[in-house]
Parts: C-alpha cells; structure tokens; sequence
C-alpha cells in the first residue's frame, strides 16, 4: 500500500510550547513545525508513556444572572470554557486574598448576667369605704 499524502491532524499545544518549537524553524535547524513534531513522533518510545491526570472535581458556586450571562458571553467570545474564566479569575484574585493579614473570627460576645428578679404580683388594694 503506497504512503497516503499527510493530512491535517488538529493537536491542542500551549502558546509557550509552541513558541518553543519555532525557535529552531526561525534559526533554520528546522524546516516545520510540523517536521519537528514528525520526528518526535517517529522517534519516541510510547511504551513508558506515564500520562498523569490532574484530580478534578466539580463544584456548584450559586452566581447572580448577570455574572452567568457575562461568564457565557465572554467564553464564546474567547472561544473558551466558562470554567477556564472561573479559573482565571481566581487565579488572579487569591495573590491578594492571600497577601491579606490573618484576622482572628470577632469573639462572640458575652452575656451580662441579668439579676434574676422576682416580680410580685400588684398589691391589691382592700375596698375599704
């Protein structure tokens, strides 16, 4: 069976690791991208590929309407998950949450212990005429 002609075959990369790879096409050690990742692939020993997968977990987090309309309408136009926007934002927001000095919880305040008193019935008065 004769070599069928390469096609496009969609791979998701980093940016950064991207970058990486044109280095050496931009420096002329390499012809492509494409012939980098070519060579790798033929050259690599898959059989003690260790591939680890971060532990995820799904959580609920309660947001008003407008937040979740903005969240949908900001992914589509980043072309990318809701979830990726939570994790950006937070990401950004816990360096200063985390800066913040520890404060101790407001102690719960303490009762005044109230003198217990008896109160007598009104006195009554005798009909006297």
């Amino acid at each position: 069976m004769p070599d069928r002609i390469a096609r496009p075959f969609p791979v998701t990369i980093e940016v950064e690791f991207l970058d990486r790879l044109s280095e050496p096409v931009r420096d002329g050690r390499a012809k492509s991208v494409s012939a980098i990742i070519r060579s790798a692939l033929e050259q690599y020993d898959f059989s003690n590929v260790v591939v680890v997968h971060p532990a995820q977990l799904q959580i609920s987090v309660r947001l008003p309407a407008e937040i979740r309309k903005n969240l949908k309408k900001v992914s589509r136009a980043k072309h990318t998950s809701v979830g990726q926007l939570v994790r950006a934002a937070v990401e950004a927001y816990l360096p200063g949450l985390e800066a913040k000095p520890v404060s101790k919880p407001p102690e719960p305040r303490k009762r005044k212990k109230q003198s217990r008193r008896v109160r007598l019935p009104p006195k009554r008065r005798s009909r006297s005429r």
